[in-house]
């Protein structure tokens, strides 16, 4: 079962969640933090990839936080290959969320698997969803915090809850959430993992391709979640986009999982040979090779904007419901962002509180704002090309770890 942007388990999250969690409220004993260095701390994240990069810096703030915490993080598999790539978690569980419904003693089973080690802190970074909170409840630990999210009840089990303001970017979130339990985060930047194999893999298909990074720009047209196509720039204009593009010599590549192959393949078609679809064909370390040999990415507000951001490669990122504010890009003096000037937008908060029906939003940006914001980042990787030359610093170089096999 497909757990992203899944309706039933929204449904059953929201209904059967609250019942849940007011039949385990009077069942909460709750704890005093005594102020002590955390040696042993459990995360829960199971949303998405942008979500859990944005994270990864407060996860290493934890990890180094007392001369080496023990950090075990529960993951989905919606974020496990990104999870998976950081060494510096200790343990790494994955939490099928499906399972609860089609299985009911996996439930059971995972908690008692978890629960051979004891925490002294388990920090559940969910925003809404009550799964996590109720997962969290069985969980043996000193202490219990996470979010109280407005509407959501799910804070009733924490033994502190933090205020999850709608007013900042998620990752201040997360850092005011971590600075409860003494953990400050001094480093907000973003690196991600990328082994050799990954990068060899691409290489081999640029080459098959005939391609040329010089020449070749991204396309990340897709918004997976709830409604996601309510973020999409529409295919018709990557399609005109496309056109354009290829009449000054650049060839596209289409980025997107294997759910998006049937509209790449149509752009494919109305634009001819100099547009490859790479959908469904690469992982996501793959992909974030294939970004960083690529000369732009273009992309709608999705987790593959996170990972450009990462990377800290040029990056065009499209913003419609989902604003700059709350889910833009971080870490990154690379990314140049385009805002939809629609008077409603952007509307979103944690994900689901679309104000339109149809949308529409992202119909306001324009085909020639986009074109002109690609002339200017052009200029600008000129001018910091020779920034570099003259000795200047003001260049952000791209963060890519070559991990070992």
């Amino acid at each position: 079962m497909k757990e992203r942007g899944n309706y039933w388990l929204r449904f059953l999250d929201r209904y059967l969640g609250i019942l849940f969690l007011c039949l385990l409220f009077p069942l909460k004993q709750v704890k005093k933090w005594k102020g002590k260095k955390v040696k042993n701390v459990l995360v829960i994240k199971i949303g998405s990839i942008g979500d859990t990069l944005l994270l990864i810096p407060i996860l290493e703030a934890i990890k180094h936080s007392n001369n080496g915490v023990l950090l075990t993080v529960i993951g989905s598999k919606n974020n496990y290959e990104v999870l998976n790539r950081y060494s510096f978690i200790d343990s790494l569980k994955t939490f099928e969320v499906s399972n609860v419904i089609k299985k009911p003693p996996y439930l059971f089973k995972f908690i008692r698997d978890i629960n051979t080690r004891e925490y002294d802190v388990v920090i559940d970074f969910e925003p809404w969803p009550r799964i996590s909170s109720i997962l969290s409840f069985f969980i043996k630990s000193d202490y219990k915090i996470g979010f109280k999210t407005k509407g959501q009840l799910r804070h009733l089990l924490f033994d502190n809850a933090i205020p999850h303001s709608s007013m900042c970017h998620e990752t201040d979130n997360y850092v005011s959430l971590v600075s409860t339990v003494g953990i400050m985060v001094h480093n907000r930047m973003i690196e991600f993992p990328v082994s050799t194999y990954d990068r060899e893999f691409v290489e081999d298909i640029l080459k098959e391709e005939g391609l040329s990074g010089k020449s070749l720009i991204l396309f990340n047209p897709w918004s997976s979640g709830y409604r996601g196509y309510l973020k999409e720039w529409g295919i018709n204009n990557f399609i005109r986009l496309a056109k354009h593009l290829i009449s000054e010599g650049f060839n596209i590549g289409i980025t997107g999982t294997m759910d998006s192959e049937s509209q790449a393949m149509d752009m494919v078609n109305a634009c001819g040979k100099n547009v490859v679809s790479f959908c469904g064909k690469l992982s996501i370390g793959q992909t974030a090779f294939l970004i960083k040999k690529s000369r732009i990415l273009i992309t709608v507000n999705t987790g593959i904007m996170h990972l450009g951001a990462a990377l800290c490669h040029p990056m065009i990122a499209l913003h419609g419901p989902a604003g700059v504010l709350r889910w833009g890009p971080v870490s990154s003096s690379n990314t140049y962002n385009i805002e939809s000037d629609f008077d409603c937008a952007p509307c979103l908060n944690l994900g689901f509180e679309y104000k339109c029906r149809n949308g529409g939003c992202m119909d306001g940006i324009s085909i020639e704002k986009v074109i002109q914001k690609i002339n200017d980042v052009f200029k600008n990787i000129n001018k910091e090309r020779e920034d570099i030359n003259w000795g200047s610093h003001t260049y952000c170089e791209p963060v890519v770890n070559i991990s070992k096999e």
